[in-house]
């Protein structure tokens, strides 16, 4: 149930992409502290993959010249049209500014050309039909300041650590983006836990859903996803992740479930507190009481600081019926607790292979909660059910941990919950606790908890 993940240090530098006057733990900030700055070198040709070319445009694409001069219109950056494709970045009092993109063969970036006497630069190439292109600008100022930037004009990211800048050719109304934010991890006017010193900001990763940017009145759905750094179709997650932007992607395509936005919150190595400590509080283990102030300062975080951040930031349907909670193993706890404690907010709760915080007792930690406390209020408050999908695998650890998933079902079943579309429990034969089986599961949960 305890996953270890690699956790980047915090950094020092404040990210553009995220307009927030706080210490930053980006890591592609510490990718780029981690390395020598490159030094811009004038473009060379024949370094490119296959299909792609450098052009010797002396002039950028008219568009792109248009919106340079007034800085108004509907022009989208990287700009696209009849196979070109023009990188643009706005950099006041810039020495040298260079583009580094992975279809580059060698490992020198490219001098970019300043437009006229503006802070405007530019490169134009030539891309193949589908293109799929990773890039960040490397910037040198007088004084030798030197720094590496993502597309403040693209804020589609890669699904892999550090999250560079990412265009598609088929982006846009066929498949979603990943977006990149940190969010600083407080609650004005409430102390946190004596002892417990989390990182400054929360890093989160936000699936954008397709045609999001074509359809301005439309709102959509959220689910707040716990392990945020492995729900991705990413080389750096556990089992190479849950691929829940692919998944989304080919659903919606289908036309199998609802748009919807996703928000993963990376954990930091306060997992087990943050996701189960209501449940160790349950279940009096020592230091349970800490536990139990950390987990809801947690949940009442995103309630009260992310979730309105979101809703402001994105065009979200922010009632509880379109409020979700995702996540596994105590991932999966943080899906009951949530939902259960405060069913206000959240609507609707997919917890896989759950551990309720007690492994001893069958109908302890969490499930005590359930049973003697969250689902007794929602009744006598004549308050809503959240709708639930509970599972759990039969191999390995999920093996172990099967009869505590069937006794919170059992808890569940007796306190108001009837399998249908409001409440759904199963286990699987042959899926193990990690990634790659809830990864499998997947599609069938997201087809139940976002049905059209």
């Amino acid at each position: 149930m305890k996953h270890q993940y690699n956790l980047f240090a915090v950094a020092s530098v404040c990210m553009a992409i995220v307009v927030l006057g706080c210490q930053s733990q980006d890591p592609f900030v510490q990718a780029s502290q981690s390395m020598v700055p490159e030094t811009p070198v004038q473009p060379k040709t024949g370094i490119y993959m296959q299909g792609y070319a450098l052009t010797d445009f002396a002039e950028p694409p008219q568009p792109v010249a248009d919106y340079f001069a007034e800085e108004a219109g509907t022009v989208h950056f990287p700009y696209y049209a009849d196979g070109l494709l023009t990188f643009a970045v706005k950099v006041p009092e810039a020495e040298l500014v260079s583009l580094w993109m992975n279809v580059q063969a060698g490992d020198e970036p490219d001098l970019m050309h300043r437009y006229l006497q503006t802070d405007w630069y530019w490169l134009t190439y030539r891309v193949p039909e589908k293109a799929v292109i990773r890039y960040h600008f490397n910037i040198k100022k007088h004084q030798d300041e030197r720094y590496t930037l993502r597309d403040p004009r693209n804020p589609s990211v890669s699904a892999n650590a550090p999250y560079e800048s990412l265009w598609s050719s088929e982006a846009g109304a066929s498949l979603g983006r990943l977006e990149y934010l940190e969010v600083p991890y407080d609650i004005p006017g409430r102390e946190k836990p004596a002892g417990y010193a989390p990182p400054a900001n929360r890093k989160l990763l936000i699936y954008v859903p397709p045609a999001y940017d074509d359809n301005p009145e439309e709102r959509y759905p959220v689910i707040y996803m716990q392990d945020g750094q492995n729900a991705w179709d990413s080389g750096t997650a556990n089992y190479g992740g849950w691929k829940t932007d692919r998944v989304m992607n080919q659903l919606i395509g289908q036309n199998k479930i609802r748009k919807a936005i996703v928000v993963s919150i990376f954990n930091t190595n306060y997992r087990s507190d943050e996701y189960a400590g209501a449940g160790f509080a349950a279940a009096g283990r020592q230091g349970g009481q800490r536990s139990g102030e950390i987990a809801a300062y947690y949940r009442d975080w995103v309630i009260s600081v992310l979730k309105p951040s979101i809703d402001n930031r994105y065009r979200t349907l922010p009632d509880a019926s379109n409020t979700g909670v995702l996540g596994s193993s105590y991932g999966g706890t943080v899906a009951i607790y949530w939902s259960l404690s405060r069913p206000d907010i959240f609507g609707f709760a997919g917890s896989l292979s759950y551990a309720p915080g007690d492994e001893v007792h069958l109908d302890g930690g969490m499930t005590s909660l359930c049973r003697d406390t969250y689902l007794p209020a929602i009744e006598s408050q004549q308050g809503t059910y959240p709708r639930i999908w509970l599972d759990c695998g039969l191999n390995g650890l999920d093996k172990t941990l099967s009869p505590f998933v069937s006794a919170l079902d059992q808890v569940l079943q007796q306190g108001h919950y009837t399998p249908g579309p409001d409440y759904h429990f199963e286990l699987f034969s042959g899926a193990d606790h990690n990634e790659a089986a809830w990864y499998r599961r997947l599609p069938a949960i997201l087809e139940y908890l976002l049905h059209p």
